[in-house]
Formats: structure tokens, C-alpha cells, sequence
């Protein structure tokens, strides 16, 4: 929120839905140098291309939190996931290590561990792991936005914004080749393969 006010160009630091912003790439960044020609904080054309790459950073890591927290169970599973979820840290599985999260897990295999099952010893969110493909519960996150969080590791921005830049989050102290090969796993997991589109039909 910082950023968006010192800035004046809340677009690139904010959305107003994660699902929608997921959804939708959006149009061309807007130039910091141009007023914006609606009255709208967000634009409609608004999506996660249009935003700060520390903005894309977030919302990647607030939508693994979504669906660590709002994964397939009852509503008290769930009610209960997002008080265990309720601190003033991130869990150790967005800013230190992200093995336990398992991405590469899917529905019909047999290690079907439900949440906690996989955290480090000392986690006290027990989120992991992450839900398996083919859930119906979570957003995914699908490949063109997964590639985008690899390209971020290793780019300089283009962006004419008085933010130091980095190649991870700064709330996040993994190492980028550990980062990168996560968001290689996360971009597999909604790959289209012949074999799968023929099942479809």
C-alpha cells in the first residue's frame, strides 16, 4: 500500500480479487509517466502483467497461502487451516524451504498425506502439502504465470519505479536455483500433454 500511494499508480502494487487478477494477464504495463484516463484505482484491463514485479511475487505467495488454507475438507477443516494460518510470520514453506510443499503430487497417487503431513519439524502452520492437481478446490496457477515467477529470478526490471529491486521477494530467503526449479514444477502441473487432451474428449 506503501508503494502504490508514493508512487500514485496503485495498479501496479494492488488487485482486487486474486482469482481475477490470476485469471486475466492484463494490458500493457501502465507508463508512470502518464495519468491514468479513468477514475478507477484498478483498471478493468487490469491483470498480474500490469503489476510491480515485487506485486507478481506477492500475489504468487498469497495464492499458495489461499490454497494451502481453503484446499477440499469440511468447513471446520477449513475454519481451522486459516486460524492455524492467522500469525504475524509466513510459514517456513514460503520463505526458507519449499520442499515440504510437494507440488508435484496428484490426486490418484497413493501418499495422499492431508495437511501438515509434509511441514518441517518446526512448522507451526501445518499447511503441507500443497493440494494435488486436479483438486477442485484451489485456483491454479496456471503455466504462462508460473514461467513469469522464473523469468523474475533472473531479469532486471523494466520498471521505472524507485523500488530496489531484487531477484526474490524480500520476505523470502531461498536460494533462486531452489526457486526456480519450484515454479518449474507449479507450471508442469497444468501443461497440457496429448495424452491428457485426449482424455478429455
Amino acid at each position: 500500500m506503501t508503494l502504490a500511494l508514493e508512487t500514485g499508480h496503485p495498479e501496479q502494487f494492488l488487485w482486487t480479487d486474486e482469482h481475477s487478477a490470476i485469471d486475466n494477464v492484463g494490458s500493457t504495463p501502465a507508463d508512470p509517466e502518464r495519468y491514468r484516463k479513468h477514475n478507477l484505482w484498478i483498471a478493468p484491463s487490469s491483470g498480474w502483467s500490469s503489476l510491480h514485479p515485487r506485486a507478481q511475487r506477492l500475489l504468487a505467495d498469497v495464492l499458495i497461502m489461499l490454497n494451502l488454507t481453503e484446499r477440499d475438507g469440511s468447513p471446520d477443516d477449513i475454519e481451522e487451516r486459516l486460524d492455524r494460518a492467522n500469525r504475524d510470520a509466513l510459514p517456513p514453506c514460503l520463505t526458507h524451504d519449499r520442499g515440504p510443499l510437494h507440488p508435484e503430487r496428484s490426486v490418484g497417487r497413493a501418499d495422499r498425506g492431508g495437511p501438515g503431513s509434509t511441514c518441517l519439524p518446526t512448522c507451526k502452520f501445518r499447511l503441507c502439502p500443497y493440494p494435488p492437481k486436479a483438486g477442485k478446490a484451489q485456483t491454479e496457477i496456471e503455466e504462462p504465470f508460473c514461467r513469469q515467477q522464473q523469468a523474475l529470478l533472473h531479469s532486471r526490471s523494466r520498471w521505472h519505479v524507485p523500488v530496489l529491486t531484487r531477484r526474490t521477494a524480500p520476505w523470502v530467503s531461498i536460494p533462486v536455483k531452489e526457486l526456480h526449479a519450484f515454479w518449474e514444477v507449479m507450471a508442469d502441473r497444468n501443461r497440457k500433454s496429448p495424452e491428457r487432451d485426449e482424455q478429455s474428449l
